[in-house]
């Protein structure tokens, strides 16, 4: 991936549509997709999208929601944001672009008209001011890394859960191994080098 590149951050429940989206658009621009859209806030401080793809109809909370949310805060509102969406009525588009949309694409779409409606985008899109604290590189490992321990985390409370009763020393084990996969968890600072 290449730091002078725009950067998009894509947002859909649906493994298909993010597949679509990544054979469309991850040869041009970077490009880093979510199905979860709780994990929007951590991904936006660490990737620094110039663009977010938004689906509306997501469980947990609905892109609307996401978008309100962002627009509220002035550390995000003014984050170009593409909706994606199956809602296509009248009065669904309307409601997109009043809480903030700059674009509004319905489902199903045609691949060409995205990459044209984002090429379109940013050819109006002054460049970002300041540069990214992180390298494309380092917000994978960062991904990779928040995965990894997660799993780690499930397994313990997974062995928790489906043991009647556990030893001291069983739990003990769990939790040192725990701790080591946190360890290796390793974080960034603010100027983008690691700290062990």
């Amino acid at each position: 991936m290449n730091e002078n590149r725009w950067r998009i951050l894509a947002i859909d429940d649906h493994e298909d549509t993010l597949e679509v989206i990544r054979m469309t658009l991850g040869e041009t621009y970077d490009l880093l997709t979510l199905r979860d859209p709780l994990e929007v806030y951590d991904m936006l401080q660490i990737f620094e999208p110039d663009l977010l793809i938004l689906d509306i109809m997501m469980p947990k909370i609905t892109g609307f929601q996401v978008l309100d949310l962002l627009q509220k805060n002035p550390a995000y509102k003014d984050l170009p944001i593409m909706i994606l969406s199956a809602k296509n009525t009248t009065r669904e588009i309307k409601y997109g672009y009043k809480l903030g949309a700059r674009l509004y694409l319905t489902k199903p779409f045609d691949p060409d008209r995205l990459l044209k409606n984002v090429n379109f985008l940013f050819e109006n899109t002054p460049p970002p001011v300041h540069p990214k604290k992180f390298d494309v590189n380092q917000v994978l490992v960062h991904v990779q890394l928040k995965k990894s321990f997660q799993m780690g985390g499930l397994r313990l409370v997974s062995s928790l859960l489906h043991k009647d009763e556990m030893s001291s020393d069983e739990v003990q084990k769990a939790v040192e191994e725990a701790k080591k996969r946190r360890k290796t968890d390793q974080s960034l600072d603010q100027s983008g080098k690691w700290i062990d």
